[in-house]
């Protein structure tokens, strides 16, 4: 079913500009079909492409109904490009219904989507329909500036299509500014570039009226001829008119007046099916002018009557018009202010990006140097301290009973075993850091660690005349990790146990298992760990407001070393604790 969605979608994706009458039946067919399989993504891409068709049929209400059903979807905001396109399609269905306040809201709302994502394409749609609103209030020097702007971006992205529309825009401007060189120009490079149908047609439409003022009728009705042959293959219905119009004003020119009106009367009814009075207004001069000519007073009279019906409505809409100039140019400057808040903001927050970014990599230059740094200098103070601990037990076996000297050489053993402490957990927390360690699994009695565990810290625990207590619920069940590094954390949480145990107390270790994982707990009678020190407790180098009950080292690198390892061997370290209540660690590992 799926497959045949798609297959329903894409035929109505292809078909939407050539034969869009065709292509609304695939996707009405394809929509029900997305509707029964629940694929909400599909509807919103489908009525996108419904709008579109409905748009080149020139049902621009039926297009907004589509366009603002898709932007309904919330699955939209994974879309943005989808999005800012619909947003700007949306806004072209108003400008063609004379609704330019919600053409120009739906246009800034659809370049702020496209900022946000970099949608650079939409930008320059948006400057070109920009364009077209000011040129449909006559607001030519405005129009020529946004299609300027549209070119910028087009040349910025390299992409023939956009350039060629680009001069179309500019070229069109050219001409109603009444400069047809330029116009003639930007045109002709239009034309020779990488086009949309649309272009095309639109192009060789202001081609064929450059020429035909130029009394180049020949020239003229070539480009007129092109751009209708166009039209009427991609359903361009507008160009279809317009250039039925101009081979009419050419026929007229050369006194064949029947073709004339003929070729007339054919765009009239093209035009009078859109409702484009812009188009037919025009075209009933040029008609009036052909049946005066021809002698025709009867059609004459006719077409004035229409013409005079026609002309009492134009001269409202052109009242209406300035009031419309006044409001878009108030509208587009408050929408252009917020815009350009907006690009400001994404250039800030770019430029903020690029800093963070920069600062990154020079936090993992001066990292990546730390960790070298300290390598090297844990790796030389190693022979220095071995050369002390050798030197002060030589002097305590040559005291000769001196008590003085041996407690001194006793001090110098202790605080170098210190020192000794503090540069393996350096190395731990280097070679960590960098993954460095290499995993090696090997199967093993899952209470043996916490028994060798035990073995290794019984003296130190005895000297602060603690308690290490042991329970095993899971006898002879084997776990499958590195031994090493799961030794290594246990050591970590025990050896903390002890620091911040005072005298006469418990540590229990226990062992449990449950459908193949397994729960090691290290729990004392500690001073336990506050809410603040929870939030920092893996941390590199935390002091913590508990300390060491005799006066221990704490490097602050024990437990940011167990949990690192921890995910190395894809355990879980947890944490249970309330300040002046002990603390009790879990490592939680599976048996594979």
């Amino acid at each position: 079913m799926e497959q045949n969605l798609e297959n329903l979608h894409k035929t109505g994706q292809e078909l939407r500009e050539t034969n869009p009458s065709e292509a609304m039946l695939y996707l009405e067919r394809a929509f029900s079909l997305a509707r029964t399989v629940k694929n909400n993504e599909a509807e919103v891409e489908i009525l996108f492409d419904s709008g579109v068709a409905k748009h080149n049929l020139s049902l621009h209400t039926e297009a907004i109904s589509d366009f603002k059903k898709a932007l309904s979807y919330r699955e939209l905001c994974k879309a943005p490009h989808l999005k800012a396109n619909i947003l700007r399609c949306l806004a072209v269905q108003y400008i063609r219904n004379n609704e330019i306040e919600e053409a120009i809201k739906y246009l800034y709302e659809s370049e702020k989507v496209s900022l946000e994502c970099g949608y650079e394409e939409n930008l320059h749609m948006v400057e070109s329909t920009l364009g077209s609103i000011y040129i449909q209030l006559k607001m030519f020097t405005k129009a020529l500036e946004h299609e300027q702007r549209s070119l910028e971006i087009a040349r910025k992205m390299n992409d023939e299509q956009m350039i060629s529309y680009s001069y179309l825009g500019i070229g069109s401007c050219y001409y109603l500014l009444g400069d047809p060189v330029s116009a003639e120009d930007f045109l002709l490079r239009a034309s020779v570039g990488s086009q949309t149908k649309y272009t095309h047609a639109n192009t060789s439409y202001y081609l064929s009226k450059i020429y035909f003022d130029k009394k180049e009728y020949e020239s003229s009705a070539k480009y007129a001829l092109e751009g209708y042959n166009v039209s009427v293959e991609n359903h361009i219905y507008d160009y279809k008119a317009l250039c039925r119009g101009m081979l009419g004003a050419i026929s007229l020119a050369a006194g064949k007046y029947d073709e004339a009106i003929e070729y007339m009367l054919e765009a009239i009814e093209i035009s009078e099916s859109l409702e484009n009075k812009r188009i037919y207004f025009n075209l009933y001069k040029d008609l009036i002018k052909a049946y005066d000519i021809t002698g025709n007073y009867k059609a004459k009279s006719e077409a004035y009557e229409k013409l005079y019906n026609y002309h009492t409505e134009y001269l409202e809409n052109q009242s209406k018009l300035k009031i419309k100039q006044l409001n878009t140019e108030y509208h587009i400057e408050k929408a252009n202010d917020l815009a350009e808040i907006e690009r400001l903001k994404n250039v800030e927050l770019r430029n903020a990006l690029e800093s963070v970014n920069k600062l990154n990599k020079e936090l993992e230059i001066l990292n990546h140097e730390k960790n070298e740094f300290m390598a090297i200098a844990v790796h030389d103070l190693k022979n220095p301290l071995q050369n002390i601990l050798s030197t002060s037990r030589m002097i305590k076996r040559s005291s000769g009973g001196n008590d003085e000297i041996i407690s001194l050489s006793d001090n110098i053993v202790q605080q170098t075993d210190r020192m000794f402490n503090l540069i393996r957990k350096l190395l731990d927390h280097n070679i960590a850091e960098e993954g460095r360690i290499k995993i090696k699994k090997s199967e093993f009695k899952a209470e043996s660690i916490c028994r060798d565990v035990m073995n290794d810290y019984k003296e130190a625990a005895e000297r602060k005349r603690l308690k290490l207590n042991f329970t095993n619920f899971c006898n002879g069940h084997s776990l499958n990790t590195d031994y090493e590094i799961l030794y290594q954390i246990l050591c970590n949480l025990v050896s903390n146990a002890i620091k911040f145990s005072p005298q006469d107390k418990n540590i229990y270790i226990s062992l449990n298992s449950e459908n193949g994982t397994f729960y090691y707990e290290i729990r004392d009678e500690g001073p336990g760990f506050s809410e603040e020190d929870q939030d920092r407790i893996y941390r590199k180098f935390s002091k913590l407001s508990a300390q060491p009950t005799m006066g221990e080292s704490s490097t602050g690198l024990g437990l940011a070393i167990a949990k690192k390892l921890s995910s190395l061997i894809n355990a879980d370290l947890k944490l249970e604790s309330t300040a002046g209540s002990g603390a009790c660690f879990t490592v939680q590992i599976s048996s594979n």
